[in-house]
């Protein structure tokens, strides 16, 4: 541990705005201390975050090795949909404690944005921190906690077998509109009142990542911390230039975003468009009878083009216009791109890659680190 605490001291002298807080039992000989944990987080990917939603995706896996530890991560997503490891922390195994620490290092180090959503496994450590009102940095409105889709999905399979229930979970949980969402949720209870009951406090998540970093966990602390280094500034440097490259074809939307618009924009055809109030932009929808669609069409939405809203929520969640407000803009000749949020655009994009990893120094200028007594594994 003294190698990692000097390294992390190293990147730390080199790019200043990284963190890394380490975690001890003092508890054990003059001159020495046990190993509890390590956090760290990297300026560039701290800096990028600012141009991201405010969604992280927490998560940890097993580390291979000669003590038996686990590898947390923090995960976010750019303009582009892709997701990329924010923070990092290797601790002695997942408990309430250990989660607790990781998330207010997130908090202090990394980011204090409000309304802040994380997103995780049930895992009980996790849960009994949401539930401590004395966290407050946890609690609405600063923070909100949601379960992820995928393994709620896999966790329904495992209990029940059923192929068709697992489907009908993922079908509830996508749902946009409320009356959706009941109804498939009714199916459910008819399918499994046990599944139905087990699954009445999960909530529709943002898709968890795991295993981003296989390649680093056979390796000591100090090879990880090296390994996330490099391997996030290859990732950043490959982004950045991508999205340098798109820019100068005179892209204005990130390719998820953009698929997503021309794919609603293809279903406007037949929509029937009724404009109730010029002033406060506010129009009636009307959409067809139609077998080919999920919800088979025949539906009425309201659109408000000033409050960004339409009343199938889709705009709302996704901050991308859906069909019916397409259908608005283009029977009153507005430009339906400009609805698309700015957080999908590709000067964001660039924005989230565009810090750079600064070259290390030689060993031997590097800062003694904070911690210097000599620090064991524990026993």
């Amino acid at each position: 541990m003294q190698s990692c605490h000097g390294f992390l001291a190293g990147l730390k002298d080199a790019s200043p705005g990284t963190k890394y807080k380490s975690l001890v039992d003092d508890h054990y000989e003059w001159g020495t201390c046990t190993f509890k944990a390590v956090f760290w987080a990297f300026h560039p990917c701290i800096v990028e975050f600012k141009n991201c939603r405010p969604v992280i995706s927490i998560d940890a896996t097993h580390l291979y090795g000669k003590y038996k530890r686990k590898l947390m991560i923090a995960m976010v997503t750019d303009a582009n949909n892709k997701i990329y490891p924010l923070t990092f922390a290797v601790v002695e195994s997942e408990s309430t404690e250990t989660w607790g620490w990781f998330l207010a290092c997130i908090r202090r180090y990394v980011t204090s944005r409000s309304k802040l959503c994380v997103i995780s496994d049930r895992h009980p450590g996790i849960q009994v921190v949401f539930k401590d009102t004395n966290r407050d940095f946890l609690q609405t409105p600063m923070t909100t906690h949601r379960y992820c889709l995928r393994y709620v999905c896999s966790n329904v399979n495992s209990r029940w077998n059923n192929e068709t229930l697992k489907n009908l979970v993922w079908r509830a949980a996508s749902a946009t509109q409320e009356r959706k969402f009941n109804a498939t949720f009714e199916l459910i209870e008819n399918v499994n009142r046990d599944a139905h009951k087990y699954l009445q406090d999960v909530t529709n998540i943002f898709e968890c990542f795991n295993g981003v970093l296989k390649g680093a966990r056979s390796l000591p602390i100090t090879a990880m911390v090296k390994y996330t280094w490099f391997k996030l500034d290859t990732y950043f440097d490959d982004r950045r230039n991508k999205s340098i490259a798109q820019l100068k074809l005179g892209k204005r939307w990130c390719k998820y975003a953009f698929d997503i618009f021309m794919r609603n924009k293809a279903k406007v055809e037949h929509h029937r468009v009724t404009r109730l109030s010029a002033q406060q932009q506010s129009y009636q929808v009307d959409t067809p009878h139609n077998l080919g669609t999920a919800g088979h069409g025949d539906h009425t939405h309201g659109v408000n083009l000033l409050q960004r809203t339409c009343t199938c929520q889709k705009w709302q969640l996704y901050k991308i216009p859906c069909s019916h407000v397409i259908a608005v803009c283009i029977r009153f000749r507005h430009d339906a791109e400009q609805y698309i949020d700015q957080c999908y655009s590709m000067n964001a994009l660039f924005r989230s890659y565009a810090p750079v990893f600064s070259a290390l120094k030689d060993r031997l200028s590097w800062p003694d680190p904070k911690e210097t007594r000599k620090v064991v594994p524990n026993p």
